[in-house]
């Protein structure tokens, strides 16, 4: 900080000798909101059921599907639904106002696969604060397939 200062007192050495600056940080330190991993978990588990039930595992789709669930799960927890940002009015859009996480870099990742009686294991690491960020994950598995979604909500100071 004091070599910004140093650097702004240079720049304004030909001006008034009372000239004072004053540098202020205009970003919250502290969210607003927190993330809340209970309701990210029931938009994963909405999202899963949702997209996955009924359909049989195929690899040449598998890609796509994965995509549109992550894609899915991301506009929902952004507050948004069916392309458009939602006003947040429950009953028109189905996205609850608490689900708009501001200043959240929102990471979604997400899994499918077939089912051969194989057992799966899936782990993450992430560097953050302990204080402001967390994270959520659901499953789903029917009679062919699996699908787990992780949600990350990191706090951009």
């Amino acid at each position: 900080m004091e070599k910004v200062l140093e650097k702004l007192a240079v720049l304004h050495e030909g001006e008034d000798k009372h000239t004072r600056v004053v540098v202020q940080s205009k970003l919250p330190y502290i969210p607003k909101k927190s993330f809340l991993p209970g309701k990210v978990k029931e938009v994963i588990n909405e999202v899963l059921r949702e997209k996955l039930t009924g359909v049989q595992y195929d690899g040449e789709q598998a890609p796509y599907l994965v995509r549109e669930i992550a894609d899915e799960v991301k506009n929902r927890c952004k507050g948004k639904f069916q392309d458009h940002t939602c006003a947040f009015d429950p009953p028109e859009c189905g996205v609850l106002p608490e689900l708009h996480f501001e200043r959240y870099k929102i990471v979604v990742q997400a899994v499918i696969g077939e089912t051969r009686g194989q057992g799966l294991q899936m782990a993450a690491r992430c560097f953050w604060d302990k204080d402001t960020d967390d994270y959520t994950r659901d499953t789903f598995q029917n009679d062919n397939m699996f699908g787990i979604a992780a949600v990350f909500g990191l706090y951009m100071y």
